[in-house]
């Protein structure tokens, strides 16, 4: 069973990602689940797909999961690749979803990981929200999952 965002909810989070994407000086970013279904983005669908992107970078971080379990740590809550013009952090929300940021090299990096604290614990608050409504639709590959407010599901763009 997946929880249910309504409109509400992805307006609340795309809220959040704009303000990240100001004040961390960013290009993008995504919020998803760890299979990669994106649940709210902003400004990554000017740069590149943004299921792909979410795809691969859930994949990266669970790699980077099992690399930390090898290592004897519990998890790594952040992954960081850097390019010659343009780099990615991916940090984990809560157990079951990972912010995504993508930055040019004009960004510092130190800003985006100031910025996405506060950033995650208020997509927390979010999906707590939607837990607390406990509203459910019979999707087992996904832990939430887009809802209009009639009942049938979002587009792929939120």
């Amino acid at each position: 069973m997946a929880f249910s965002l309504v409109q509400a909810d992805v307006e609340k989070l795309d809220y959040i990602l704009r303000e990240l994407l100001i004040q961390s000086e960013s290009n993008g970013c995504l919020v998803c689940d760890y299979s990669g279904y994106v649940l709210a983005q902003q400004g990554v669908e000017d740069q590149q797909d943004p299921l792909l992107i979410s795809a691969l970078g859930a994949g990266v971080f669970s790699a980077s999961r099992e690399l930390a379990r090898l290592l004897g740590e519990e998890k790594f809550s952040a992954v960081f690749h850097q390019g010659e013009r343009k780099s990615i952090f991916i940090c984990a929300v809560n157990l079951d979803v990972l912010l995504v940021v993508i930055f040019t090299n004009d960004a510092s990096v130190g800003l985006v990981k100031l910025y996405a604290g506060p950033a995650t614990a208020a997509m927390r608050e979010v999906l707590e929200e939607v837990r607390l409504r406990e509203e459910t639709v019979p999707v087992p590959e996904h832990t939430f999952v887009l809802m209009e407010e009639a009942g049938g599901v979002f587009s792929s763009k939120p």
